[in-house]
Formats: structure tokens, sequence, C-alpha cells
């Protein structure tokens, strides 16, 4: 179901396929907590299209 989160998120990375509705975390160095985001559009991950590119990516929320 989109919005929820697991504890279970995968963290993002290169090489990796994203289904819509797919989501990630992000280490944000700043605030020492993880942004998570939902995939909005599919696509294999490449340079460019890590979050927060909001072409591909939805901000969910901060754990």
């Amino acid at each position: 179901m989109p919005g929820l989160v697991s504890d279970a998120t995968r963290i993002w990375e290169l090489n990796v396929y994203w289904p819509v509705g797919s989501q990630c975390g992000v280490w944000d160095i700043k605030g020492k907590k993880v942004d998570v985001w939902e995939c909005l559009r599919a696509h294999n991950a490449t340079p460019g299209t890590e979050p927060p590119n909001n072409h591909y990516w939805r901000f969910v929320t901060r754990r």
C-alpha cells in the first residue's frame, strides 16, 4: 500500500530497478535521519535519478 513505511525499506542504490510505488531510504547527514522516498516512475537507477529528483521520487517522511 503506497504511503506506508516498512522497517525493511531498501536503501537507494545504483543499477537497481525501482518499480512504481516502491520505497527507498536515503541518509540525511544534516538531520542524522533517513528520508523515505516513493517511486513515481519505474526506472533503472542511474546517476541523476536518485532522490530528491521529483521526476522519479516523492518524499514520504523522515525517520
